[in-house]
């Protein structure tokens, strides 16, 4: 009788070389190495964007306290460097302080008419993401002055950079723009880079142009985010931004 289940040899299948395995495991590393780099550019300008966000979030609240209480404000930004833990809020830990009052509620000015603030933040205040600090050097639209206040963590007043609200809500600038002044009369931007012990200067990413976000401020208070480097005041398409 024949046997119906005919046995067949299986075709042998070749197997891969060495030299075949090599390329897949350079073109696998390959395609690894630019999605993680991908993946890194995208996490860092996230932050900008983020800090810019959460930046923008801050003026707005005290342009709208200046606004509803009659009385000017401040955003600051705490720049003293510091040790151990405090050093994370260097350039990086943001508040808003509110003028002084006296004993039946007047707001304060001195002598030349210019308000009085407190040196004691109205709310607790908000920081930026890690890697991502304050760039004193392409911020401002003015220059930056600085006030002592009390921040989280410290026994003393600490020196801080600060934007200030009138009580109208507009941003103080001296001397003032030109009233047909088309530009932005405040500049807040945010960059990434890394701390190191002992410098306070930040040192910038590698790829600084996609590393660098911010606002416009104009004279009535109101913001505009920026969406592209070259949106920056003082910042041409050819150079990164510094620190």
């Amino acid at each position: 009788m024949k046997n119906r289940f005919n046995s067949h040899t299986s075709p042998s299948r070749k197997a891969f070389t060495l030299i075949e395995m090599l390329v897949v495991v350079v073109i696998i590393s390959t395609l690894l190495g630019i999605g993680a780099q991908v993946m890194k550019n995208t996490t860092t300008a996230q932050g900008t964007d983020t800090a810019a966000s959460k930046a923008e979030s801050l003026f707005a609240e005290a342009r709208s306290l200046a606004k509803t209480s009659g009385s000017s404000t401040r955003v600051v930004i705490y720049k003293s460097g510091g040790t151990g833990e405090n050093r994370s809020k260097h350039l990086r830990y943001m508040g808003i302080v509110g003028q002084q009052q006296d004993a039946d509620g007047f707001y304060l000015k001195d002598g030349d008419g210019n308000p009085e603030f407190k040196d004691q933040l109205k709310a607790r205040g908000v920081q930026l993401p890690p890697k991502v600090f304050f760039n004193a050097n392409l911020s401002g639209g003015t220059d930056l002055a600085t006030m002592d206040v009390k921040i989280p963590g410290f026994d003393l007043p600490q020196e801080c950079y600060y934007y200030e609200f009138n009580d109208a809500g507009f941003l103080f600038v001296d001397p003032p723009h030109p009233a047909n002044d088309p530009d932005p009369v405040g500049v807040f931007v945010v960059q990434s880079g890394k701390l190191y012990p002992t410098d306070d200067t930040p040192k910038e990413a590698k790829n600084g142009s996609l590393d660098v976000g911010g606002f416009a401020i104009w004279k009535r208070g109101n913001t505009t985010l920026f969406r592209a480097p070259s949106q920056i005041p003082d910042l041409s398409n050819s150079e990164d931004p510094k620190f």
